[in-house]
């Protein structure tokens, strides 16, 4: 009987993965199977508290004690602490979804393909900033789904 396995790391989201020591001849008709929980399609998804009221969709930084503010396309204090979107929104301090790569869609978007930036106030853009920092979020493929995948700030002059 094969040796069985099992590894677990704490990093939302857990991830199980189980590996099987085959015999050293495995039959004819016998297969190796590596089977795993399903993930989240490759995001990058946390739970933070926010500051204040915070609406979703916004870019935010996160401070030492884990709490997210919006972040503006301006503030030089803190955009090397970009934490990532928020998925959801508070009307207060409360928890909220941030996600930081991969896939995220909504509706209300109008996005043509190409990049999209950080704009004002933590809100994303496509117009190209002339001043503060260059931050790209991601990228949109079509009018709804932007791929978040933050890029190294460029500082504009």
């Amino acid at each position: 009987m094969p040796e069985v396995f099992e590894l677990r790391f704490e990093v939302p989201p857990a991830i199980a993965l189980r590996m099987a020591r085959a015999p050293r001849e495995l039959p004819a008709d016998m297969g190796v199977l590596i089977a795993g929980k399903p993930g989240t399609g490759g995001t990058t998804q946390m739970v933070r508290q926010s500051s204040a009221a915070l609406s979703a969709l916004r870019v935010v930084w996160e401070d030492e004690l884990g709490v997210v503010r919006p972040l503006d396309a301006s503030d030089a204090d803190h955009i090397d602490l970009v934490c990532g979107l928020t998925l959801t929104g508070a009307s207060g301090p409360a928890d909220v979804t941030v996600q930081r790569s991969g896939p995220v869609e909504d509706a209300a978007w109008a996005w043509t393909p190409g990049r999209v930036w950080l704009g004002a106030g933590g809100a994303l853009t496509q117009v190209v900033p002339a001043a503060g920092f260059d931050l790209v979020v991601g990228f949109a493929v079509s009018p709804t789904r932007l791929y978040l995948d933050f890029q190294d700030h460029v500082e504009l002059e």
